[in-house]
């Protein structure tokens, strides 16, 4: 049967492995048949990309990908020219090396630690450096909750969107979740979703007056490329700093 090589990577396999590979079976079957626990938040529909792998070695040796994974993959932080979703990597006829991105959306989780598990004076806190807020978005931000009564504070995730990957999403906040990361900002209390932290590191929002339109604005550091809407946005595959 043709082998899989799995180089090391820190979180999912630290010291690598080999393994016998069922061609009957996806590659992300035969990893999660051997311990090795793979995401695969979609249960391999083909409709995320946390099952994303680099094909080092073996390629070309492998079954064209189809449009959906295509247009899938497009999603995909880390994405290199000899990426695939191993949950649609099929029928191997020969041995293949594989190696594991660094980062994806839902792993980002795993690397902070679990509210559950902390005392009161560890709770998930913003730094200024992890994320800020403009005195101007601070005052909208304000005006936005008048008009929602009930509402404690906003939410601020990641969705995917558009032509280009994602979008920032902003949802009034009436009950806490425990995983989210929280900050006060002159008084408006702004909650981020934990997975979505990593790729907002270093974001300032910011309320921004252009002629008689008006805008909330985040200035990432980590957005590389934009649509022409400006709807829809990729990251860049620089890794980005671990999150304490």
């Amino acid at each position: 049967m043709p082998k899989i090589t799995i180089l090391p990577h820190a979180e999912i396999c630290p010291e690598g492995a080999v393994v016998e590979a069922e061609p009957s079976k996806s590659v992300c079957e035969n990893l999660l048949d051997n311990n090795i626990l793979v995401e695969h938040a979609c249960e391999m529909s083909c409709a995320c990309t946390t099952c994303h792998v680099i094909v080092t070695e073996g390629f070309d040796t492998l079954e064209e990908s189809s449009d959906d994974e295509e247009d899938m993959l497009d999603k995909a932080w880390g994405l290199e020219q000899r990426s695939r979703l191993s949950c649609q990597l099929r029928n191997l006829s020969n041995d293949i090396t594989i190696q594991f991105p660094r980062y994806t959306i839902n792993m980002v989780s795993e690397l902070h630690p679990n509210k559950n598990n902390l005392g009161a004076e560890d709770k998930k806190s913003l730094s200024k450096d992890d994320f800020s807020v403009s005195s101007s978005a601070v005052s909208h931000l304000v005006e936005m909750m008048k008009s929602n009564p009930g509402s404690n504070g906003i939410r601020i995730s990641l969705k995917d969107s558009g032509c280009s990957g994602y979008a920032y999403n902003l949802d009034y906040v009436k009950d806490e979740d425990p995983n989210d990361y929280h900050g006060n900002f002159s008084g408006v209390d702004v909650y981020i979703k934990d997975t979505s932290l990593i790729f907002l590191k270093g974001t300032e929002l910011d309320y921004i007056q252009e002629g008689v339109n008006h805008n909330l604005v985040f200035k990432n550091p980590n957005v590389e490329n934009e649509c022409g809407c400006g709807e829809s946005f990729t990251f860049s595959n620089k890794p980005f700093a671990e999150l304490k």
